[in-house]
């Protein structure tokens, strides 16, 4: 029994959060997210690899948003 309610929390929590929220904007920000992700400007390694160095040029010293080259991620 402890298992079913584990396993359906989580559904009960977004029941809950989209009652809260009012189910139009609930299946707004939905669509929202969806169109997000589906548009996103790059990928995940991509955006990793971009974090990195930007991080990396922090450490340094270097300047912050300085273009440092192209960026190729590893793969």
């Amino acid at each position: 029994m402890f298992l079913l309610r584990l396993l359906f929390s989580p559904v009960k929590i977004v029941l809950l959060i989209a009652r809260v929220m009012g189910y139009n904007r609930f299946v707004v920000f939905l669509l929202g997210v969806g169109v997000g992700l589906l548009v996103a400007p790059t990928t995940g390694a991509e955006m990793r690899a971009r974090l990195k160095a930007q991080v990396e040029a922090r450490m340094q010293g270097g300047a912050v948003g300085a273009p440092t080259g192209p960026i190729t991620p590893e793969v």
